[in-house]
Formats: C-alpha cells, structure tokens, sequence
C-alpha cells in the first residue's frame, strides 16, 4: 500500500480518522492524503486553509501529510480526486444517525462508500480499536458472485497486520443459497491459504431473527473481540430486500467495531 487516504470534513470524527490513518499509514510505511471537497470553486481556498489548520493542529506530522482539496458534489467528486493517486485504503469516520440535519459522513456512509472505486475502512466516533494492530478479521460469508474482490481485498489488509481471517456463517435454513455459500467458502479458505493467513471457521446458530444478518454478526464480533468486519460495499441481488439496511447497521454500529468495505 503506497498510498492511504483520510476524509476530512473538520468535525470530531474527523480527528478520529486523522488519528487512526496517521498511525496506519507510519506502520505501513505509506504516503498520508487528507481530502476536503469543497462545495464551489469560490471555496478552494478557504477549504484549503482550513485544512492546513486542522492538520497543524491534530496531526502529530503535518508536514507529512498531503492536502487533496477538491470541489463539487462530494460523491461525484471524490472519485476524481483520489483518481489522481490512487490510494489502497481510504479511512472515514462516520458520525452514525443523529437525525436530519448532520454532515454527509454520517447517516449517508453507505452511499459515500459505494461512491469510492476504492477499498475503504469506516470507523464510529466511539471507536476504540487501533487500526494498525488489528489481528482479528471477521469475514462474513455471503452468496454474492463477486465475493472475489472481498477476498483479495481482505487478503491485503490480513497481509499488512499479520492479521487471523474468522470465516463466519450464520445457519439460515431455508434461504437457498447454501451451495454458493459453500463455494465462496472453499474459495475464501483456499485463497487465504495459499497466502499463509490462518483461518477459522465459525457457523453461529441463528439466535437474532431479523431481516438482515448485521445484529447478530455484530454481536458475535464484539463478543470474541475480532477488532474489524469485512463486507462488500456493494448490494447483492440476492440481498436487495435488506442489503442496503443492513450495510448502513454495520457500519454505524454502536460498539464502534471498524467496517472494511470492498469495492472495486
């Protein structure tokens, strides 16, 4: 990982995000970018400035860290911004659900995560696990056909923390897609294998009934303090009813557990 980016938009979050990938960043030995987009061309400027400032204040090596200030519709325009060096890793905070007024790394991080060609670790205001010591992942099993991406992005990041994979299933009778549960897990086992990070297979009793598997895999996780969830930014067809309800639980989860989103 040559370069890690940070989303700024100057509220307490956003400390904790600088925090979190300053130390991530120094561990991996990569490149440190802090992105603000602006709203209008008029705003550059002061954006910019501000930026700087927040950086002096809060980061412990600002003059390491590289200012990306970009304008526009944040979703639209962040792509193109982090298009110009392309990082591995893109580190948010999300402030959760806190009503209607709020700024859009909150109740909007699904959408902002799904708007990023680019892998992406969200973490809460409440959070409490340092990032660059991880070395517990939890890596849901799901049906979807592009489980491939969530594979090799999660390989990296084990790779990087010498972190142990806990390849999680939740026993769900009836739902019909058992065959390509155990295809993705013979492919996920295999392929974590090859890369010599050690595995553990965890099937879980179904004891939440909900409409979505976030409850109960959350739970799970904070119980056996596995520090980080792996999950695919993306909807899966075959998750359409309660994939996007779902994401947004994980993400915003009150035990302030570390969300890796895939995306490709």
């Amino acid at each position: 990982m040559k370069n890690i980016a940070v989303l700024i938009d100057f509220t307490e979050g956003s400390i904790t995000a600088l925090v979190q990938a300053e130390t991530f960043a120094k561990k991996i030995g990569a490149t440190l970018h802090a992105v603000n987009i602006a709203p209008s061309p008029d705003k550059i400027a002061s954006a910019t400035s501000n930026l700087t400032q927040f950086l002096e204040k809060y980061a412990a090596n600002s003059q390491d860290i590289k200012l990306e200030v970009g304008e526009g519709n944040l979703f639209t325009a962040l792509p193109t911004i982090l298009g110009r060096f392309e990082p591995s890793l893109v580190i948010v905070c999300t402030h959760g659900i806190k009503g209607m007024f709020q700024h859009l790394f909150g109740a909007h991080i699904l959408k902002l995560v799904q708007s990023i060609p680019y892998p992406s670790i969200v973490i809460q205001e409440n959070n409490q696990t340092d990032i660059s010591s991880i070395n517990k992942i939890l890596f849901p099993l799901g049906p979807h056909p592009d489980f491939s991406i969530k594979i090799k992005q999660t390989i990296a990041l084990a790779l990087i923390l010498q972190a142990e994979v806990y390849l999680y299933k939740i026993e769900r009778p009836g739902m019909g897609y058992e065959d390509q549960l155990d295809q993705n897990f013979q492919h996920a086992k295999n392929a974590f294998t090859e890369n010599k990070i050690t595995t553990h297979r965890v099937i879980d009793e179904l004891q939440i009934i909900s409409a979505g598997y976030s409850r109960q895999t959350i739970e799970y996780a904070y119980k056996n303090q596995i520090q980080i969830i792996s999950l695919m930014a993306s909807v899966s067809n075959l998750d359409l009813l309660f994939g996007v309800g779902d994401k947004e639980n994980f993400m915003v989860n009150t035990y302030g557990i570390p969300i890796l989103c895939c995306m490709e």
